[in-house]
């Protein structure tokens, strides 16, 4: 079931041009660096562990694997076979998903555009500026909200300021 390579010995006369066969990898999915290191989650019982919940124990972004594959609708449909629907049922399920995935495309292009007619850019020589029109109230009550202008900058950590100490005075127990 799985492929055999033979060994090519490079150091014989005969193999000196040979390359070795290269297979296609065996794993259908592409390893994710986060889920390299081995993880106890402590988890109820009575409450269901789904691949959802382990994407996020791993790392917030991670997607599951049936999101991640490259053809997640076809695991939407094997599972509704599985469910006993008619091929007709089914067939109109994956038109409403298809339909439903094609407005949210068109949706986000939409957006990607105003954004960029938005923006006002002058090329320079070196590098281009970019310009976008921002709000007062972007900025919130006290002035430091996540989309105000800015906001990374003129807050410094806390553990910068000075006066404030860096290592722990005391241990709660």
């Amino acid at each position: 079931m799985l492929p055999t390579t033979p060994h090519i010995d490079p150091s014989l006369p005969q193999n000196r041009n040979v390359r070795p066969i290269v297979h296609e990898p065996i794993n259908d999915l592409a390893v994710h660096p986060a889920t390299r290191q081995q993880l106890f989650v402590p988890v109820a019982e009575s409450r269901r562990f789904t691949r959802e919940d382990a994407g996020k124990a791993f790392d917030n972004t991670l997607l599951p694997a049936d999101a991640r594959i490259p053809h997640p609708e076809l695991v939407q449909a094997e599972r509704e076979a599985e469910m006993g629907l008619s091929i007709e049922k089914r067939r109109k399920l994956a038109e409403q998903r298809f339909e439903l995935e094609q407005d949210k495309k068109k949706k986000e292009e939409k957006r990607k555009e105003e954004e960029l007619r938005a923006m006002k850019v002058v090329p320079q020589r070196r590098w281009d500026f970019v310009f976008k029109d921002v709000s007062v109230e972007a900025a919130g009550r006290d002035g430091r909200g996540a989309a105000a202008a800015g906001w990374r900058y003129g807050v410094p950590h806390q553990d910068r300021k000075r006066g404030i100490p860096k290592i722990p005075t005391r241990v709660e127990a």
